[in-house]
């Protein structure tokens, strides 16, 4: 049978109340999503949304070498990560688009952005090799012009011949101010500001850089979000609660955005909304633990309909709501689950939003 859809949270009470027979599982293909075991921070969502007002993310270089992404940086929150390393999240998923902007070089000892370009000596590896006048006399010895200079003229130090023009080739090589090496072409390499250490250039960590865009199939996933959010808290407006939409809460130990807080300041309620693709157990549970230490309901939302096994136990003992958003605009309590041996939507009959509310120490 089709998944009986809540549009407010008495209707999911009565429909949890309602035991539903299991049907066979589908794949959530239709709007393109890549399914993702992770919770989309309200960071990251900020991020993407975004890009529908600025048309790329472009990476700055600084004269050191050193990139950022300074409007990523401002849209971020701490926990989010490196803003290059989610902006390259959600490009290898097709959120975003890619265009290739220039590439830096990586200290693989101390991670510096910004290698610098340098040659060595190809005999002792010294950077001490210079561009030099090498001076070579018919009789075989070649050195720089200086140890041919004596003065008032010029002589062969090797067979102390004065030199004659038709003598002496000259010619411009790389001079070792360490060994003395006389190279044609020095051996190049990429030196570390930081560290000072000197790097073949294959032994370098290559960074590709690129300038972000929203991609086609990053609108429908945006969109898919924005909807989950937006339909939740309405939901809870019915209920009377007061909403606040990414909202950072603190608590004893940190601060943290949250997608959704709501609360009924009347009867002492408050409720948390965190929006997952497909909530898996380890995020879940670092969502509840900041649900309970703001003495508040967490409820998930999984925009995949897709979640972890474990973490349907967790809604089977109350401990958290966990409603699956289909897509038109509704809620629902059926999802599938991976990680299980069973086939099939599993429905749980919690209740889904009137959960008793805490009492206050």
């Amino acid at each position: 049978m089709p998944p009986v859809p809540a549009t407010t949270f008495n209707d999911c009470c009565v429909f949890l109340n309602n035991a539903l027979p299991t049907r066979v599982s589908e794949n959530y293909t239709s709007s393109g999503i890549i399914q993702q075991r992770s919770m989309v921070s309200p960071g990251e969502l900020r991020l993407v949304n975004k890009l529908t007002e600025k048309e790329s993310f472009e990476p700055e270089i600084t004269d050191t070498g050193a990139v950022s992404y300074p409007d990523v940086t401002q849209l971020l929150d701490d926990a989010d990560g490196k803003p290059a390393d989610v902006l390259e999240h959600f490009a290898s998923r097709d959120v975003l688009a890619g265009e290739f902007v220039s590439k830096v070089y990586i200290c693989p000892e101390c991670t510096t952005e910004g290698l610098q370009y340098t040659t060595v000596c190809p005999a002792c590896e010294a950077p001490n090799a210079t561009e030099t006048l090498v001076l070579e006399h018919a009789c075989g010895y070649a050195g720089p012009e200086l140890e041919f200079d004596a003065g008032d003229k010029y002589h062969c130090p090797d067979c102390e011949m004065e030199l004659q023009s038709e003598d002496v080739d000259e010619t411009t090589r790389y001079v070792c101010n360490e060994c003395t090496e006389i190279a044609d072409v020095p051996d190049e390499r990429l030196w570390c500001r930081e560290c000072f250490s000197i790097i073949q250039t294959l032994a370098a960590i290559e960074r590709v850089l690129y300038r972000y865009s929203l991609s086609p199939t990053g609108k429908q996933w945006l969109s898919r979000q924005k909807d989950a959010r937006q339909t939740i808290a309405e939901a809870l407006e019915e209920r009377r609660f007061e909403i606040e939409i990414d909202m950072t809460v603190t608590t004893e130990a940190t601060s943290q955005s949250v997608h959704v807080f709501a609360e009924d300041s009347m009867m002492g309620d408050q409720r948390v909304v965190g929006i997952y693709e497909t909530p898996d157990t380890d995020r879940v549970d670092e969502f509840c633990e900041i649900a309970n230490s703001l003495e508040a309901h967490p409820i998930v939302i999984t925009t995949s309909g897709t979640v972890e096994e474990d973490v349907t136990a967790r809604a089977e003992s109350a401990e958290l709501t966990l409603l699956a958003f289909d897509g038109d605009g509704t809620l629902t309590t059926e999802y599938d689950t991976v990680g299980s041996d069973k086939q099939g939507f599993l429905q749980r009959l919690t209740a889904a939003i009137d959960v008793p509310v805490r009492e206050r120490q």
